[in-house]
């Protein structure tokens, strides 16, 4: 009788032993002291009326007639918006919003300058580079269209290019 029990003791131990992979485990954790983190905002917002002129003084831009050694400059004030931890951003023109015959727009080089309270913003290979410190303050953008002198004889002659449209970006990089 002994055997039998201790055979049915046996038994009940293996039977229990088997769910011990089951068993619980002691777990624990801490909170991390994190927060929750934000977006950043980009945007220009136009201030103020633009003004166009040539290399005489203020003209009627859809007056104009433009000749090789021509440079027409667009002046214009926009507010930035730009905040963001590490926000970057380059304000240059797309040439995309300059629609017109091709030939015209190929004669044509396109540069950007930029101010704030006259100190000219430091430029790189996208345009005058933006970053949050200047949020919330007045860009003074200066936009010249040089159509080349070295044109050939009748090379976008008559042409007409449409700068009516033409966008100021903010672009971030």
């Amino acid at each position: 009788m002994r055997t039998k029990g201790a055979i049915a003791a046996g038994a009940a131990t293996v039977l229990l032993a088997g769910g011990a992979g089951s068993m619980a485990a002691f777990t624990g954790g801490g909170g991390i002291g994190g927060g929750g983190v934000g977006s950043g905002s980009l945007a220009l917002t136009q201030s103020g009326t633009p003004n166009w002129k040539d290399q005489h003084g203020s003209i009627a831009i859809t007056d104009f007639r433009a000749v090789p050694g021509d440079t027409v400059t667009y002046m214009g004030s926009f507010k930035i918006t730009a905040t963001g931890t590490n926000l970057r951003a380059n304000l240059a023109v797309d040439g995309a919003s300059i629609t017109g015959d091709p030939a015209l727009k190929a004669a044509m080089t396109t540069s950007v300058t930029a101010t704030i309270n006259g100190a000219s913003l430091p430029s790189g290979a996208g345009g005058a580079v933006i970053t949050p410190a200047q949020n919330g303050k007045i860009v003074d953008v200066k936009v010249m269209f040089t159509f080349q002198p070295t044109t050939p004889s009748a090379v976008a002659q008559t042409a007409q290019i449409n700068l009516s449209n033409f966008n100021v970006t903010l672009k971030q990089v």
